[in-house]
């Protein structure tokens, strides 16, 4: 079956499409995880109860501190989790 040039377009482009739909969809859960008290908003102490459960997960030597990478590395998480 031969697909025309346009056709194998618009079939990438829904595609494409679907993947952003989903991607934001994905990053809205990740948002709604972290309103614990499900009041519709992301608190700083909630937002910032997230970036210390990172920090905590970097922190593998428990010294308190992160390298630059490990924090590169969080933020590339974060990039990853909410597409930003």
């Amino acid at each position: 079956m031969k697909v025309s040039k346009l056709a194998a377009a618009v079939a990438m482009g829904l595609a494409l499409g679907f993947g952003q739909v989903a991607l934001a969809q994905k990053n809205m859960d990740n948002v709604k995880a972290m309103d614990v008290d499900k009041d519709g908003m992301v608190s700083k102490a909630e937002f910032m109860q997230k970036m210390g459960e990172m920090f905590d997960k970097m922190d593998t030597k428990k010294a308190g501190k992160l390298t630059p990478q490990d924090v590169q590395k969080i933020i590339d998480e974060v990039r990853n989790l909410y597409g930003t």
